[in-house]
C-alpha cells in the first residue's frame, strides 16, 4: 500500500519523542543525535521499532539538524547519515501494514537574512541535498517540523517539492502567543504553506496539547488541507539537568483525543 493512498482517508499516527528517547539511552550534552545512526544503529532501531509495534503509522527519521550546515567539518557527510538513517528506519518498518518512514527536517541552526546572515539560496540548497538523498534513500514522505522562520520554511518546503515527488508534510512552532519566532501566525503561514503545495500543515513543539488546541482550532478554520498535530507532552522544564514535561502519557493521549475532535487528522507527540 501506497503512503499517499491514505492520505485524508483515515487518521493517521506519528511516533513521539526521539531526542528525550536517545538521552535516555546514553546521548550526552553537546552530543549529535544524528551521528548515532552510524555510531549506535542498534539502539536507534530499537526506539523505531518501539514506536512501530505500539502502532504508528509514520515513524520520523533520525535526522531533524542532518544539513551541511550543521556537519560542516564533522567526521560524517550528510549522505552517509541521511541513507543510513533512512535504512534504519526502513528496517524497523519492514513487514508492518500502513508504516511508513518520514524523511525528518528540523531548522538549519541560522537564520536567514535579513534577521541573520544565511542566504535563502544557501538554506535552499542544504534542504535539496538532504531531500535528495532521503528520497533515494527510500524515504515515504518528508515531514518539515518546528519552523519558527516563514522564510526559511519556504526554502525547506521548495527544496522538498522541486527535489522529489514525495508527499511534503509541514509544521510550526509557536509561542503561547500564537506567534512564530519571526512573527508569522496560524492565518499567514496557512496561506504560505498552501501556496507553496504542502500536502499537510499542522504545529508542533514548544507547547503542550492543551496551549496548542486554540491554534488548532484557528488553523482548522482557514486550511484547506488535512491537519498535523505534534506537540511535546506539555511545557518542558529542567530537573536535576534533565528536561521533563508537564503531564503523564494518559493525560497527553485524552488531551490529543480533544485535538482530534477539533479537526486534526494525523497525530504524534515531539521531542
Amino acid at each position: 500500500m501506497k503512503f499517499i493512498d491514505l492520505l485524508g482517508k483515515e487518521r493517521l499516527f506519528f511516533d513521539g519523542a526521539m531526542g528525550t528517547m536517545l538521552q535516555k539511552n546514553g546521548l550526552s550534552a553537546g552530543e549529535i543525535p544524528e551521528t548515532w545512526n552510524i555510531t549506535h544503529r542498534d539502539t536507534v532501531y530499537a526506539i523505531h521499532k518501539a514506536y512501530a509495534d505500539a502502532g504508528c503509522n509514520i515513524i520520523k527519521s533520525n535526522t531533524f539538524g542532518a544539513n551541511a550546515l550543521k556537519f560542516k567539518g564533522t567526521d560524517y557527510t550528510v549522505e552517509e547519515i541521511v541513507t543510513s538513517a533512512i535504512d534504519i528506519a526502513k528496517t524497523a518498518v519492514s513487514g508492518k501494514d500502513k508504516t511508513f518512514v518520514a524523511l525528518d527536517l528540523g531548522p538549519t541552526g541560522k537564520l536567514l537574512k535579513p534577521y541573520g546572515d544565511l542566504e535563502f539560496e544557501d538554506a535552499y540548497e542544504a534542504y535539496k541535498e538532504v531531500v535528495i538523498a532521503g528520497k533515494e534513500a527510500g524515504a515515504d514522505l518528508v515531514i518539515i517540523e518546528t519552523m519558527g522562520d516563514g522564510y526559511e520554511l519556504k526554502a525547506a518546503v521548495l527544496a522538498a517539492k522541486e527535489n522529489s515527488n514525495l508527499p511534503v508534510f509541514a509544521t510550526i512552532t509557536l509561542d503561547e502567543k500564537g506567534k512564530m519566532l519571526t512573527g508569522g501566525n496560524v492565518e499567514s503561514v496557512t496561506a504560505l504553506l498552501e501556496g507553496l503545495g504542502a500536502d499537510v500543515i499542522g504545529l508542533n513543539c514548544g507547547l503542550g496539547p492543551i496551549q496548542l488546541l486554540p491554534f488548532l482550532k484557528d488553523m482548522v478554520r482557514v486550511s484547506s488541507t488535512p491537519i498535523l498535530v505534534n506537540p511535546n507532552a506539555g511545557l518542558p522544564r529542567s530537573e536535576g539537568g534533565k528536561t521533563v514535561y508537564d503531564i503523564n502519557a494518559d493525560e497527553f493521549a485524552e488531551a490529543m483525543k480533544e485535538m482530534a475532535r477539533n479537526g486534526a487528522t494525523v497525530l504524534g507527540g515531539c521531542c
